[in-house]
């Protein structure tokens, strides 16, 4: 059985490489022909009030020929606190927004003999109504999974590159972790997926393997380096899970054709950040 995640696509309504790298991942992961397809999040380029790329986005992934389950990124629905960009932090209508047009923020499936769980890390330690409804939601695991095993996907991973670093900026919170570790310990997890660190990293953990998926959009020099994220392969693609005899593998897999810019080469992340009315970092 294969599985692909796909991450951290940033796809922009004004076009541009974005959108065209995110097209070249579509048919190369076609080319893979994957059971199951995992976009981790942050679909849309920047702004989680902009329509118009969720949109778009939903037409250019709507080319991926497998089953499709995707999960919000901060860029999709905003993040805890004050410090995103533009001061857009996760509420009740920005989830509504992500959902009117990708359905849950949070599933099970079942793929062949196993579960693969996907999480909203966004709404963790938010104090939102939706948070939760998704506590009450992991709280039910056991019974929608049974003993089959499991893959768990969010897009900002369960554990920080560094304990320092375990804040909703980076990663599941560290007042939220405690709590989902104990929920998620009733499981038969075999692997974690996540994306946001714009890098391809793999650890183990407990015999499992913790990837951290690259984005198929830009690199982010400019604006993280491995004190941030840890270290990891910075360079575009997405991962496949080979699943069998119990076992998961994942391998980093890349078409030759992805145009690798930093971010602040993106003009349509530039015009989205005028468009925001928020200045640019510095290069």
């Amino acid at each position: 059985m294969k599985i692909i995640q796909i991450s951290d696509t940033h796809i922009s309504h004004r076009g541009g490489v974005t959108n065209e790298n995110a097209a070249r991942a579509v048919s190369f992961i076609n080319e893979l022909a994957p059971d199951f397809v995992v976009h981790s999040g942050d679909v849309a380029i920047l702004d989680p009030d902009e329509d118009r790329d969720r949109v778009a986005a939903k037409r250019l992934l709507a080319g991926i020929e497998a089953p499709l389950r995707v999960l919000p990124g901060n860029h999709d629905v905003g993040e805890v606190g004050t410090r995103f960009t533009g001061n857009r932090p996760v509420s009740s209508d920005r989830l509504a927004a992500f959902r009117a047009h990708f359905g849950d923020d949070r599933f099970v499936e079942i793929v062949g003999d196993w579960a693969v769980i996907g999480l909203n890390s966004e709404i963790f330690e938010s104090g939102l109504p939706e948070e939760d409804e998704q506590w009450a939601w992991i709280e039910r695991l056991p019974e929608m999974v049974g003993d089959r095993p499991a893959l768990l996907f969010t897009h900002k991973p369960v554990r920080a590159p560094r304990p320092e670093l375990q804040r909703p900026a980076v990663s599941v919170g560290a007042e939220a972790l405690p709590r989902l570790e104990e929920l998620l310990a009733r499981l038969d997890l075999r692997g974690y997926g996540s994306g946001h660190l714009h890098h391809y990293a793999l650890i183990e953990r407990e015999g499992a393997p913790v990837v951290s998926a690259p984005s198929t959009a830009f690199l982010a020099r400019s604006s993280a380096g491995a004190d941030l994220t840890g270290p990891g392969l910075v360079q575009l693609g997405v991962v496949e899970y080979v699943i069998d005899d119990g076992a998961v593998r994942p391998f980093f897999r890349a078409p030759v054709d992805l145009v690798e810019n930093d971010l602040l080469q993106i003009d349509p992340l530039l015009s989205a950040l005028a468009a925001m009315g928020v200045e640019a970092p510095a290069a």
